[in-house]
């Protein structure tokens, strides 16, 4: 009878102890970050111009553009960041000059993608009669 009783109380011991584990085991879930955007490449025209980028995600992500200086920002981006998926707006300034282009960088922790924008050059003017050369 004595063994019994040893065997029930270490087998209520065991399942108390059993109980109070589980009630430290965490259920998180691990996701897998994505980090996709609806297009590489964005072709502005010579004008002031606007275009979206549709960016998807379920993480924390940013854009930057790292040859654009403060001095020629001729593109700018709203929002830079985000936490999940978002309409990302660029918009160009008049472009009076040659083609101009940079590679922006989309990126998180641990994904990065790259999106190239380009400007078309200004369009060259017209040789009338005051620009040609008299021979």
């Amino acid at each position: 009878m004595k063994d019994k009783k040893t065997i029930f109380t270490w087998a209520v011991a065991a399942l108390f102890l059993f109980v109070l584990l589980a009630q430290f085991v965490s259920c998180e879930k691990y996701v897998l970050p994505e980090l996709t955007i609806s297009q590489d490449t964005i072709i502005f025209s010579h004008n002031i111009d606007s275009a979206y980028l549709n960016v998807h995600s379920n993480v924390i992500w940013e854009i930057e553009t790292p040859d654009i200086t403060f001095s020629d920002q001729w593109i700018t981006v709203k929002p830079n960041w985000a936490d999940g998926d978002t309409t990302v707006v660029f918009k160009t300034t008049l472009n009076e000059g040659p083609m101009r282009q940079t590679q922006a960088r989309v990126f998180s922790e641990t994904i990065e993608r790259h999106l190239l924008l380009i400007q078309q050059a200004a369009p060259k003017e017209p040789e009338g009669p005051e620009n040609q050369d008299n021979l």
